[in-house]
């Protein structure tokens, strides 16, 4: 497969430009970072656990960004599906989550392709691409544990696996159908985040449009309703935890909620939400340092063709939930 050579682009404000959000929202240091046009509705956003660098991804494309966090410098980085100079005529979404995994690599849910792919960050050369079963398919987002990819499926009730060591392409069988589970599927949208616990024992899951949260154990594959009492995260898409704090990201709301998890993660109480205006239609989420990195998708405005430029990641300090 071909290298890739990176290109440097253009932002048109600093990562450190503050803008205010009200005065407890511009206390906290809300700060917007700028991508260029052609990271066309950012869905994916990562942090290498390595580096630090920032990762974002194009839905349309699926093209992928490396930007520094401190000067706001964007570089594209990869090119895997050969979409970046001829985009679909109508706009489909190529590209979802993706994760660093501090190897090298970034693995990338593959949306409305069915399928699921690995990217080598030094090369841009796509490593493995890794495909499912034909059907109605959403692959939507991606956990890492030290031993595997997990996909979550908005569209069939089941979750995919690929060992992080299996880096050749492969056709993939579901590793757990959630039929039979206390995890029920209904009217679209279904699970979309999912976050892994640090020792990759738990995944934590969510149904998109109930807000309704899973934990599934990695070894039984036990499925667990998450009692979160009467705490709204209907609409909820990007995951992140922190501890036993879990982030939870309300795309159609505009918000970011905080929880914290009870000791055997079948519970979670609110701690605090916030909406800051720089949020639009927010999807994924990551942690670096103290802050989380939330990407703006603005794939509401996509059917209209009017997003409002430039495109952007929103950084948050995790004490704006204290």
């Amino acid at each position: 497969m071909r290298k890739f050579k990176p290109r440097i682009l253009a932002a048109s404000l600093a990562f450190g430009s503050l803008t205010a959000a009200g005065p407890t929202l511009a206390q906290s240091d809300i700060r917007t970072l700028p991508l260029p046009d052609a990271a066309a509705y950012p869905e994916g956003v990562t942090v290498d656990p390595i580096s630090g660098a920032v990762y974002a991804n194009s839905a349309n494309t699926g093209v992928i960004f490396r930007i520094d966090p401190d000067s706001g410098a964007a570089a594209v980085i990869a090119d895997p599906l050969d979409l970046g100079d001829t985009p679909p005529a109508k706009p489909v979404s190529v590209a979802l989550g993706l994760k660093a995994d501090g190897q090298g690599r970034i693995w990338v849910a593959g949306a409305r392709t069915g399928s699921m792919h690995v990217v080598d960050i030094a090369t841009g050369e796509r490593l493995a691409r890794f495909t499912t079963p034909e059907g109605p398919w959403l692959i939507n987002d991606v956990a890492l544990t030290s031993d595997a990819a997990y996909f979550t499926d908005t569209l069939r009730p089941v979750l995919w696996r690929v060992s992080r060591d299996s880096i050749s392409d492969a056709a993939l069988e579901p590793w757990l159908s959630f039929e039979g589970t206390v995890l029920e599927y209904g009217e679209d949208p279904n699970l979309n985040g999912i976050v892994a616990t640090p020792d990759g024992r738990y995944l934590i899951v969510v149904l998109m449009k109930t807000g309704r949260l899973y934990r599934i154990d990695t070894r039984t594959r036990e499925v667990t309703a998450i009692n979160t009492g009467d705490s709204a995260l209907d609409g909820g898409d990007g995951l992140a935890l922190v501890g036993r704090r879990l982030f939870l990201v309300r795309q159609s709301a505009g918000e970011v909620v905080a929880l914290d998890l009870s000791i055997d993660l079948s519970a979670a109480v609110e701690v605090k939400r916030i909406k800051p205006t720089e949020l639009a239609w927010p999807a994924t989420v990551a942690v670096r340092g103290d802050r989380l990195i939330v990407a703006n998708s603005q794939l509401n405005r996509r059917g209209s063709g009017d997003p409002v430029l430039p495109f952007s990641l929103v950084s948050i300090p995790l004490a704006a939930f204290d």
